[in-house]
């Protein structure tokens, strides 16, 4: 494993002091097989808490574009300052090259890129190496498109990483909803559901990602009361709404360089 630079463990520690610690609370006890964490992103506390408290050997799915120093800038002009919906451009835009110097460098570690293309192949590939060598694979799947307001719906493609693993190891992977709450720094896992080899992909993926988007909704409403945080902000549909049922058309936008 790539030892951490110095960068990186400065912001790490930075970030431990500014996030209160978070406790992880299992419905079912997973056991030693790698499993997929399916989580709710809650804006940047996902990432952070998954990152710093979850114990479990993990590496996590992190879009391609952050970790991209060419095109990190407009991945941070769109999706992280939500640029189209401010005054005054020039100040975000400059602002989005200073956060894209200190992405990748920050993302290269514990971390398999996602693409929204053809090189997802890519991904699956690191994805079965890393669970060959023992880790969990932590995935934010939302879409925009809205179903809660603790969840929107999931991407389902996520799912295909099952059936790969499964040809190679003959076991059946388990998918794990978790709900992550920022106030009580709460990382809710509840029980999974597991892959069936007998059964065909695309009721798979429908079924599956129905249940984790429900367990992970339910997972929040059994919490004592909380304020949400949304995985997209207003702001992002009052400017990107056109996009809510579009996500392909927005990582494209995005690739593009508009």
């Amino acid at each position: 494993m790539e030892p951490k630079s110095v960068y990186y463990k400065i912001i790490r520690s930075i970030l431990l002091l500014c996030f209160p610690r978070a406790k992880t609370v299992y419905e079912e006890q997973p056991g030693d097989e790698p499993a997929v964490f399916v989580c709710n992103h809650a804006a940047i506390h996902g990432p952070v808490m998954m990152t710093l408290d979850f114990k479990r050997k993990h590496q996590t799915w992190t879009v391609h574009c952050a970790m991209d120093s060419e095109k990190a800038a407009n991945y941070a002009f769109h999706d992280i300052l939500m640029g189209n919906s401010r005054r005054c451009q020039w100040f975000w835009r400059m602002l989005s090259h200073i956060i894209a110097k200190m992405l990748p460098p920050l993302l290269r570690y514990d971390t398999i890129p996602v693409y929204h293309d053809k090189s997802i192949i890519k991904t699956f590939k690191q994805s079965i190496k890393a669970m060959m060598d023992g880790n969990d694979l932590v995935i934010f799947a939302e879409s925009p498109k809205r179903f809660s307001e603790y969840i929107c719906e999931l991407q389902p493609g996520f799912i295909d990483i099952a059936r790969l693993y499964y040809r190679k190891t003959k076991k059946a992977l388990k998918f794990y909803p978790v709900y992550l709450e920022k106030k009580n720094a709460v990382i809710s896992v509840g029980k999974p559901i597991t892959y069936d080899p007998d059964q065909p992909l695309d009721e798979q993926r429908s079924r599956m990602t129905a249940y984790l988007r429900d367990n992970i909704d339910r997972l929040a409403r059994a919490l004592p009361a909380h304020k949400p945080v949304p995985f997209l902000a207003d702001r992002w549909y009052s400017a990107y709404g056109m996009y809510e049922d579009d996500a392909p058309g927005y990582w494209q936008m995005i690739e593009e360089g508009k």
